[in-house]
C-alpha cells in the first residue's frame, strides 16, 4: 500500500499541470477559443498558398497546381512574398483583437442577464467573426486557384448577410 501512494506522489508537479490543462482544455469557452485559433492558423496557411501561386505565376508557370503551391511555399517565403514580420503581426493582432471583442460580448451579456434580458452578444459575435474568418480561408483558396471557393463565398456571403464593401451592403439593403 505504501508503494502505491508513492507512486501516486512521484511527478505530482506534473499531474497536477496535466489536471488543470485538462479541465481547462474541456470547458467550452477553451474549445472555442482553439477553434478559432484553428481558424486563423487555415487562413494563414492559405493565405500562404495564394502567394506562393503567385509567385509561381510572376515565375512563369501557368497554372500551378495546389502540390506546386505547396512546395512553393519556402521559395515564396526566401523571395519575400511571405513575410514573417506581417504575418507574426497580423496573426497576433487579429487573435488578441477576437479575444477583446469577445470578452467584451461576454460582459455585456453577464449585464444583460442580470438585468433580465436576453442574452444574445457573445452568440452574435463568435458567429460573424467565424464566418468573416471562413469567409477569407475561401478567398485565399480562390487566390490560390480553387475556383470553386468564390462560388461558395457567394452563397455565405447571401446566407450570412456579411458583405466587404459599401456597395454589396447597399445592394444587399435594397434586396430587402
Amino acid at each position: 500500500m505504501t508503494q502505491v501512494f508513492q507512486k501516486l506522489q512521484e511527478a505530482w508537479i506534473l499531474k497536477v499541470c496535466l489536471s488543470c490543462a485538462v479541465t481547462v482544455a474541456i470547458h467550452e469557452h477553451a474549445q472555442i477559443f482553439a477553434a478559432f485559433v484553428a481558424l486563423v492558423f487555415a487562413d494563414l496557411f492559405s493565405k500562404w498558398l495564394a502567394l506562393s501561386r503567385q509567385r509561381l505565376v510572376d515565375r512563369g508557370e501557368q497554372s500551378p497546381n495546389l502540390w506546386q503551391e505547396l512546395c512553393g511555399i519556402c521559395a515564396a517565403r526566401h523571395d519575400g512574398y511571405i513575410r514573417s514580420d506581417a504575418m507574426r503581426t497580423r496573426f497576433v493582432h487579429k487573435i488578441l483583437s477576437y479575444v477583446g471583442v469577445v470578452a467584451s460580448a461576454v460582459v455585456l451579456d453577464f449585464m444583460l442577464t442580470h438585468s433580465h434580458a436576453p442574452a444574445f452578444a457573445t452568440t452574435v459575435v463568435i458567429g460573424y467573426l467565424a464566418i468573416t474568418e471562413f469567409i477569407s480561408i475561401l478567398e485565399n483558396m480562390q487566390e490560390s486557384g480553387v475556383e470553386e471557393a468564390g462560388a461558395l463565398v457567394d452563397l455565405i456571403r447571401k446566407r450570412s448577410g456579411v458583405a466587404t464593401d459599401k456597395k454589396q451592403e447597399t445592394e444587399r439593403r435594397n434586396e430587402k
